[in-house]
């Protein structure tokens, strides 16, 4: 088919296509020649007109998904914060109960850091000399015992963790009253030493300070007993305590009087 004929009919389409639409116009008006020739024009305006609107709507839909993505991360964001005011409002709770039934308290203090010594774990807290706060301090939360007041400058202090291999704090058993001493492994557990292989301690059985270092006072929970291992042993039980306070959880603590030297 020649190009002429081609365009020809496709005149032919679009006339009769013209006509059969506006045969079905509810109005029945008459149509003059003028209208029969721009109709297509006009079917094609509204067409654009329609997919320009479609387009705006889509980009509408668009702006309005990135305004409530943007506003869900909002939400999603205080949701979190107003979650951590009621974890610190309880742990604010859990020390005011401490301090009032504790009558050595000396002051609340909040972790900050962690000491910059690899070789020392330590943790600094926002309190130091001018809060009261001196040298060998139990620092304990309602779980147990944390560690003891390392260094002291005026406005912050360094606690040295009951973790640490260079800490050791006198202690018993609660149930069978057996004295021995918890040394810091630098890890997650301490080792309970100077307890014999007769003695019979059994895993879960909690550790509590006995006092009678001259520096934490009696009582104190510090941990319980997780391994128990007597075979291959010649003096003293292999004996792991985990602690009840994680080192690495610690973010409100209460720094303790010293405890009075018994004469």
């Amino acid at each position: 088919m020649s190009t002429g004929k081609k365009r020809l009919l496709i005149l032919f389409v679009l006339v009769s296509a013209t006509l059969t639409l506006m045969s079905y116009q509810h109005d029945k008006k008459a149509f003059s020649f003028l209208d029969i020739i721009s109709y297509p024009y006009y079917a094609i305006s509204e067409f654009r007109s329609n997919i320009d609107t479609r387009i705006e709507r889509i980009q509408h839909t668009f702006h309005e998904n990135d305004h409530l993505k943007k506003e869900v991360n909002r939400l999603l964001v205080e949701k979190q914060l107003y979650r951590e005011v009621m974890l610190e409002n309880e742990r604010l709770k859990a020390l005011l109960s401490l301090k009032e039934r504790e009558p050595r308290y000396e002051v609340a203090a909040r972790v900050i850091g962690r000491g910059p010594d690899k070789l020392l774990n330590i943790a600094v807290l926002d309190r130091g000399g001018k809060s009261g706060i001196e040298k060998g301090m139990a620092v304990i939360t309602p779980q147990g015992l944390v560690g003891k007041i390392y260094s002291v400058h005026d406005s912050y202090s360094e606690v040295l963790l009951l973790k640490d291999s260079n800490f050791s704090v006198a202690v018993r058993l609660q149930n069978s009253r057996r004295e021995g001493v918890i040394s810091g492994t630098g890890h997650d557990y301490c080792l309970l030493k100077y307890v014999p292989p007769e003695e019979n301690v059994e895993k879960g059985e909690v550790v509590i300070t006995s006092g009678f270092d001259g520096i934490f006072p009696e009582g104190l929970p510090v941990g319980v007993v997780s391994k128990v291992k007597k075979e291959g042993i010649e003096f003293f039980q292999y004996l792991e305590v985990r602690p009840f306070q994680s080192s690495e959880k610690t973010e409100d603590v209460i720094v303790m009087k010293r405890e009075p030297s018994r004469s």
